[in-house]
């Protein structure tokens, strides 16, 4: 924690722009350490926008350390059958997954409104008088080590540190882009902003049709259900109550959208899509039209991904969405951004206890936001990858991509699937200064295991399909494309 020695004046402030999941996160984050921030938002917090969000268990540990978990788990029950169909809404493979994923980590995989999410991380802060509501970023000034962020409405808020959570379409980001450039010509490139090189940039080229309505028989009442056809692909999400479901569908003709372009959906857009939806079956008694007669809310949205080259600037920092943008496919978006947000206040509690007596320097503040980047990119990176070879190996994007999903996948079996979850979920990162009576599966945690088991972990393969392929189909091409979705 900061030193009493400081005057308010002088504490270690940061300015958190959006306040979505990262940004929550990050508020809770901060408060627990003891660090002053304030959390503005253009909007209003959890507007009814979105549908669901589904947290595997290195994010409910995540929620544990900023209790915030049982009010969460409250609000749902746990998945249990996870159901693979094929365009005629035929099962052709099924298991108890989330159940396997739960018993090597402790943690359950929840699913639940993702505004209720929202509500549930800002009715427990500690204290709501930091979150500023309909405030609206106009520009990000530095100077003298303080970093001042100016309103559209004339307010101020000064810190010492602004941190855009603010969403895939970031305005922090493009004002640390403009910046980033006037001071050193060139450092963010176009290739960056719009091409996709390694990840380095943000594309869109699937969109979903994404609905909720009150649950109907046939589905099971925790069961998940993922229908594959020809270029999109259904994932139904059951609760007691409610069913979210969402169609990911291949943008037209293999279009696809980058910066400063974004695709932008009308009344008409979402109607046109549900009708040419409508007759596809989802199970062996339900279609499509029939689920979407019954919403209470639906939207169509584009499905961004990518990861970011830059993730910082002088005093500006991004996390979440602003900087890694995955496909829903996974569920690995909303913990993603957790994760970032958890590594983030890692990274600021170390700097800000180095030297109690002082704030940091612009230098500590590069190495710091270094370390932060350095810490996530290439777990980010991976996460990406297999979140976008999900995507299209659910929607049979390819020939490929349906032998893998329609025959492989059977074959190796959901469980084998599942330990990888649970492997990749053990390796993510947690609070090193919030300390719980954290739950643990047959797995354990790469954070909380004992130095020689943490060893061996490092060294162990990340997967173990890598004989499967090459019997299977005798190249090396097979194995690299559609394997890696499994390997994580």
């Amino acid at each position: 924690m900061t030193s009493p020695s400081l005057s308010p004046n002088d504490r270690f402030r940061v300015v958190i722009v959006g306040a979505g999941v990262a940004g929550l996160t990050l508020a809770h984050a901060l408060d627990l350490a003891g660090i002053d921030y304030v959390l503005v938002d253009k909007g209003v917090v959890a507007p009814p926008w979105g549908i669901s969000i589904t947290l595997h268990p290195h994010a409910c540990r995540i929620l544990h350390q900023i209790n915030c978990f049982e009010a969460v788990s409250a609000q749902c029950t746990t998945m249990e059958l996870f159901c693979l169909r094929g365009p005629d809404g035929k099962v052709y493979h099924e298991q108890r997954f989330f159940e396997a994923i739960g018993k090597r980590t402790g943690y359950t995989t929840l699913t639940l409104e993702r505004r209720a999410l929202l509500r549930t991380l800002y009715d427990k802060l500690r204290d709501k008088s930091r979150v500023i509501e309909r405030c609206r970023v106009q520009d990000i000034q530095e100077r003298d080590g303080k970093v001042h962020v100016l309103m559209a409405d004339g307010s101020k808020q000064t810190g010492d540190l602004v941190v855009g959570t603010d969403g895939v379409h970031s305005v922090v980001r493009e004002l640390m882009w403009k910046r980033a450039n006037e001071v050193i010509p060139h450092f963010i490139s176009a290739a960056e902003k719009r091409y996709k090189t390694d990840q380095a940039a943000i594309v869109t080229s699937y969109n979903a049709l994404i609905a909720m309505c009150p649950m109907q028989p046939g589905l099971g009442l925790s069961n998940m259900h993922c229908v594959s056809n020809d270029k999109f692909s259904f994932l139904i999400l059951c609760q007691p109550d409610t069913i979210y479901f969402v169609a990911h569908c291949k943008l037209p003709g293999g279009r696809q959208t980058r910066w400063p372009n974004r695709e932008r959906y009308t009344q008409a857009d979402i109607d046109e899509l549900a009708t040419k939806l409508a007759d596809y079956p989802l199970s062996e008694s339900l279609l499509f039209g029939e689920l979407w007669e019954k919403r209470t809310r639906a939207h169509l949205v584009s499905l961004e991904e990518g990861v970011l080259e830059h993730w910082f600037f002088g005093r500006t920092v991004l996390a979440g969405d602003s900087v890694h943008k995955v496909t829903p496919n996974a569920a690995f978006g909303g913990a993603t951004a957790m994760e970032s947000a958890v590594d983030l206040a890692n990274s600021i509690h170390r700097a800000v206890t180095a030297h109690p007596n002082k704030t940091p320097s612009d230098v500590e503040i590069r190495d710091t936001l270094q370390g932060y980047e350095n810490s996530r990119r290439d777990r980010v990176k991976d996460i990406y990858r297999v979140s976008w070879m999900l995507t299209r190996l659910q929607a049979y994007d390819g020939w490929l991509s349906y032998i893998a999903q329609r025959w492989v996948l059977p074959l190796i079996g959901l469980d084998f699937v599942a330990k990888n979850v649970a492997q990749t979920c053990s390796e993510a990162p947690k609070l090193e200064y919030v300390f719980v009576d954290e739950d643990r599966g047959s797995l354990g945690w790469k954070d909380s295991k004992p130095a020689a088991k943490r060893s061996e972990m490092l060294m162990a393969p990340k997967s173990q399909l890598v004989p499967y392929f090459p019997l299977l189909f005798g190249a090396v091409v097979m194995f690299s494309s559609v394997a890696f979705v499994f390997m994580v």
